[in-house]
């Protein structure tokens, strides 16, 4: 009897090892999880001869299950009936939820007596279910759940076959660590390539151009950085950065080779492209390392067509905000010209009367010119207002420009009994931008105030009880210059306060507004390194302009003229098809002893300088027969150092013919002229060659 037992024992052992020795051939082959489970459960019912073996993982659910993974034996439906759990509850203290939840081997020497097999007697009766052992799956500080084996007999795992079966336990929770590993490294390196594939169509696909440099070498380029630059060179690898770049901006760059700013850096700067063309771009910098190599990533976008949009959009704006001032400007100009009549025609009268003594007389045409000059600088506003300004950023004075802005507009607040207030610091203070932009902005919100408060008044029933204002002040904080425009008015809603810097949103009723006044101008101070911003604060509306201070330039100031000394004999030609301003000045002229030619149209005036050239000419553009244009451009054919005064009253003219005729010997005036400085440029022409000191556009 007892060598039976012996015998049997041993059997058992044998088996333990076998069971052992498969299993571990398993997860050396395994590829994956699953099919591992399988295989050790089928080991250890058809190789070690127990009746039932499965592997069931903890769940982290509200209640704390245990889900079977793999089956392998007879009657499997046993696992399904359990309702295993690893919790604190009944079902949890079986050997299963014990082993998991201590992660200590569970060992059940008779399911007829143990009580812990209570919840599951009757199915391990019907089974032939008689003794059991749970040898927990973990790793590290996870749970992974249990490995359970059920024999047909009671003590059939004895101390040797528990110590096999727990090498057994810790060899497949390293393989099934081993194999998560295994999948989650493929999972990253599967994601790292869709990651790369993902990155690589962005970088080839995005129509900004990438440029990855070091110390300026060019590392990597992707094919829309060919198309931004030009297809000159069939790859940009390899060249120098600094091509791409203007020179005077070469030592700041080479200065950042070597110490980069930190963080991401977004700027706008001019670059070249490789036919050596300019364009306006948005360079987006930030450091990183390309190959084992510090680097600098650069995203460049070409904003060309983006600026001509937003000047566009300013010059819209402009010529809106030129459009609701139409009929004030209109009582601007009036005002001189009613003057210049009622005085012109009262001189008349008293000379038929004989009573205008001739000290009466200059008084009287001292007001007509005064008032003349007046309108001109009206004019002049206008013409200077409504252009499309493509000049470069500059320093000018910020208070000149805000009381020439207020100066337009000043007028027409008087009809409507508005005060305006200002306090402005006497002393220039410079900043960078375009005088004219700054204007803009100054003259939009003074009518946005202006318009609000004739609204209020008309809401109001017209009474003059409320006395309605405009305040302008300025004030220097440190580096930085606040303007402030705040009027008495009904205020700005809150609930539109949010949305009022946004292109086409407008609070005035419809066809009295575009919209786009205050998105503009928020625009402008944005470019010129400043902020505009609404103070809610008082009552009315109250919008601040902040402006960083320039001193590191002084405003540019206006070149005055020399006096200059008449020459005699000269020949002067006038080109005028206005009769009377062809005359009139043309009497000047021989007044101050100048022979004086008169034409009516370009092409009567060529014919006449060919016979008879004259020293200076001077012409007006828009004519009926021969414009003033191609008889500029047929006098430079003839003598390219031909000295021309241009006079014109056209918008946009002056501009374009200073900008194309650049040169010492041509000037433009805007009309009205004053013959006083008209006869300082011909005398300047007349001046032998290397004595001009001047040039007048």
């Amino acid at each position: 009897m007892i060598a039976h037992s012996v015998a049997d024992q041993l059997r058992q052992i044998d088996r333990a090892v076998t069971t052992l020795t498969r299993s571990t051939e398993a997860l050396l082959r395994a590829t994956d999880e699953k099919t591992l489970l399988e295989h050790i459960c089928r080991i250890a019912v058809e190789v070690a001869g127990f009746k039932l073996a499965w592997v069931g993982y903890a769940q982290n659910d509200d209640a704390q299950s245990v889900t079977p993974m793999a089956v392998a034996g007879w009657r499997t439906d046993y696992v399904d009936e359990i309702g295993a759990s690893w919790g604190e509850g009944i079902r949890g203290h079986g050997p299963i939820g014990n082993a998991i939840r201590t992660g200590v081997t569970q060992i059940t020497v008779d399911t007829e007596i143990d009580p812990r097999f209570a919840p599951w007697r009757e199915a391990v009766r019907k089974h032939g279910f008689r003794s059991c052992i749970a040898l927990p799956l973990a790793q590290v500080a996870e749970r992974i759940g249990a490995l359970v084996i059920y024999a047909g007999e009671p003590d059939a795992f004895d101390a040797d076959i528990v110590r096999l079966l727990e090498d057994l336990a810790r060899n497949l929770s390293y393989g099934i660590g081993t194999l998560r590993m295994r999948v989650e490294h493929d999972r990253a390196v599967r994601e790292l390539a869709e990651s790369e594939e993902r990155y690589r169509s962005l970088i080839e696909l995005t129509p900004d151009a990438i440029l990855v440099h070091s110390m300026g070498e060019i590392l990597f380029a992707n094919p829309a950085a060919l198309q931004v630059f030009g297809n000159g060179l069939s790859s940009l690898v390899g060249e120098s950065i600094l091509q791409l770049i203007p020179p005077e901006e070469h030592p700041i760059l080479i200065e950042r080779f070597t110490r980069p700013p930190p963080g991401r850096v977004r700027a706008e700067h001019q670059m070249i492209r490789l036919d050596g063309s300019l364009f306006d771009a948005e360079v987006v910098a930030t450091t990183i390392t390309f190959h084992s190599r510090p680097a600098r990533l650069l995203v460049i976008r070409d904003i060309s067509d983006r600026r001509e949009v937003q000047e566009q959009l300013v010059q819209t704006a402009k010529l809106a905000t030129l459009g609701e001032m139409a009929a004030g400007l209109v009582h601007e100009l009036s005002q001189p010209l009613n003057i210049i009549r009622l005085t012109a025609e009262g001189a008349l009268l008293f000379i038929e009367r004989g009573k205008a003594t001739q000290e009466w007389q200059a008084q009287q045409f001292h007001l007509i010119a005064d008032q003349s000059q007046r309108t001109a600088e009206i004019i002049d506003d206008i013409r200077i207002f409504s252009r499309r300004d493509n000049s470069p950023m500059q320093v000018f004075d910020a208070m000149s420009a805000t009381r020439s802005a207020m100066a337009v507009l000043e007028g027409q607040l008087r009809p409507d009994e508005i005060t305006l207030v200002t306090r402005l610091p006497d002393t220039p203070i410079p900043v960078r931008g375009r005088r004219v932009q700054l204007e803009q902005v100054i003259m939009n919100l003074l009518s946005n105030a202006h318009h609000a408060l004739k609204e209020k008044r008309e809401h109001n029933g017209g009474g003059k009880a409320w006395a309605a204002e405009i305040a302008v002040t300025a004030r220097q904080d440190g580096n930085r210059l606040t303007i402030r425009v705040a009027d008495n008015g009904p205020g700005i809603p809150p609930a539109v306060r949010a949305r009022i810097f946004e292109p086409f949103f407008t609070t005035k009723e419809a066809g009295r507004g575009t919209g786009l006044g205050l998105s503009v101008s928020f625009g402008i101070i944005n470019a010129m390194g400043g902020r505009l911003e609404l103070d809610s604060a008082g009552l009315g509306a109250c919008f601040v302009i902040s402006l960083p201070i320039d001193s590191d330039d002084e405003p540019q100031a206006v070149p005055q003229s020399p006096p200059q000394t008449c020459p005699i004999d000269a020949h002067i030609m006038v080109v005028d098809d206005e009769t009377t301003a062809t005359e009139t000045l043309g009497r000047y002229l021989t007044e101050m002893g100048y022979r004086v030619t008169l034409c009516g149209s370009g092409s009567e005036a060529l014919t006449r300088f060919r016979d008879d050239p004259a020293d200076v000419v001077i012409t007006d553009l828009r004519m009926p027969s021969g414009g003033g244009e191609q008889l500029v451009e047929q006098l430079r054919e003839y003598d390219p150092l031909q000295p021309i005064v241009i006079v014109t009253g056209h918008l946009g003219a002056t501009e374009r013919l200073a900008e194309n005729l650049q040169d010492d010997r041509c000037a433009v005036l805007k009309k009205p002229v004053a013959l006083g400085k008209l006869g300082e440029i011909i005398a300047t022409f007349l001046l032998p060659p290397g004595d001009e000191e001047f040039t007048q556009t």
